[in-house]
């Protein structure tokens, strides 16, 4: 039974990934006419719009079938698609990026919870680092697939390129009505806010929970911000158009190796993972304080790591939760990862705009290795847990 489960959940991360419209939409936006300021704001949308439904969508995943949901949020993102085919302006943009917003905000946390809940059921929970690593593996090889297909596809328009991304958005919702029905939420009864209440009354009160959820918000906004700029970095080194696209592709190859691999680091302290944040700071200060071609050779190995951390802190926050809040606080983390994305995306803006692209990269770059080597040295100094007697 096992099996087949987890064949499921890599369809449908397989499906949900295979987008040929994703590595090619803001070249999209900017070929109708879209001005910097007007694409920025379509990102921005999506940030907003992800992170207010966060929460919200985590509520009712512990009350609702997670399933349907899922397949719910393939529908929003089939729809907004529709939208760029027929609405091809700025305000058709912003639509799609908004409906595609509601999607990730009714899928990372649910997904989560119901690929935990399943290992749990089976007495499995310990798998649970190593079939999301691999179910993420999964997914960035699709993105890998889909920009290699899109580079192709491209002849043929934007249109063509979006109708083929409708048809395997499709395929992505019928994968996920194959999903199990998660037994164990479907019997939660208790209200909206009755969860809610609870999900924040967890994590308040258990320092453990609310240090994953900080620290894997700050790697989820600074992992997932800058995947949008690194195309920009790319191209601020010099790199022509053809090997800007394969410097995505290698990126992809490295998130999907880190996520394949990085179950095998569960057992780690968690001062290690700190300290790959530090040196991803590092890699980044190096790589945008050069900005040659080559650069981009140490941008790719700091994406891997980024999916590193995210894989083992999410595994950590599954393991400290309850079944019956599991969904909420999934979103709870995920919420935190998105208001901080959404600061740095406003702040990497402003940075780009006044000074240059340089010096914002250059500004994340020493952030994130403040923050990994400040992490380290809160572990080291904090005083030692009081012995029960």
């Amino acid at each position: 039974m096992a099996r087949p489960f987890v064949g499921r959940v890599y369809a449908f991360k397989a499906l949900d990934a295979f987008v040929l419209i994703y590595p090619l939409y803001t070249v999209m936006f900017v070929a109708r006419g879209l001005t910097p300021v007007q694409v920025s704001a379509t990102l921005m949308a999506w940030s907003i719009t992800a992170f207010l439904l966060q929460i919200p969508s985590g509520v009712l995943a512990d009350r609702w079938s997670r399933r349907w949901i899922l397949a719910g949020a393939q529908i929003l993102r089939v729809i907004g698609f529709a939208a760029w085919i027929v609405w091809p302006s700025f305000a058709g943009c912003l639509l799609g990026m908004v409906l595609w917003g509601a999607k990730s905000a009714f899928t990372n946390g649910v997904f989560e919870a119901l690929v935990y809940d399943e290992l749990h059921g089976e007495e499995r929970a310990e798998d649970y680092s190593r079939v999301m690593g691999r179910a993420q593996g999964v997914g960035f090889v699709a993105v890998l697939l889909a920009s290699l297909s899109a580079s192709v596809a491209v002849r043929f328009g934007y249109t063509a390129i979006l109708l083929a991304s409708i048809v395997c958005v499709l395929g992505a919702a019928a994968a996920a009505l194959a999903l199990p029905r998660a037994r164990q939420t479907l019997r939660v009864g208790r209200h909206y806010l009755a969860l809610l209440k609870q999900g924040f009354h967890t994590v308040a009160g258990a320092p453990p929970i609310l240090g994953f959820i900080a620290f894997a918000a700050l790697s989820n906004a600074f992992g997932g911000g800058l995947e949008g700029f690194w195309p920009i970095f790319g191209s601020q080194t010099g790199l022509p158009a053809s090997s800007v696209a394969l410097f995505v592709a290698a990126i992809s190859a490295a998130q999907a190796g880190g996520a394949l691999w990085a179950h095998r680091l569960r057992g780690a302290a968690t001062p290690v993972f700190f300290g790959l944040f530090a040196l991803i700071g590092l890699l980044l200060l190096a790589a945008a304080g050069s900005m040659r071609p080559w650069s981009v050779a140490l941008i790719v190995p700091l994406c891997g790591l980024f999916k590193i951390v995210d894989v083992n802190f999410d595994a950590r926050l599954h393991d400290a939760i309850p079944t019956e809040t599991r969904a909420t606080i999934a979103a709870v983390k995920s919420f935190s990862g998105q208001v901080t994305m959404t600061g740095m995306l406003m702040a990497f803006g402003a940075l780009a705009q006044g000074a240059s692209y340089r010096m914002a990269f250059l500004a994340c770059g020493g952030a994130i290795a403040l923050i990994g080597v400040g992490a380290l040295a809160w572990i080291r100094l904090r005083p030692p847990a009081p012995t029960r007697i």
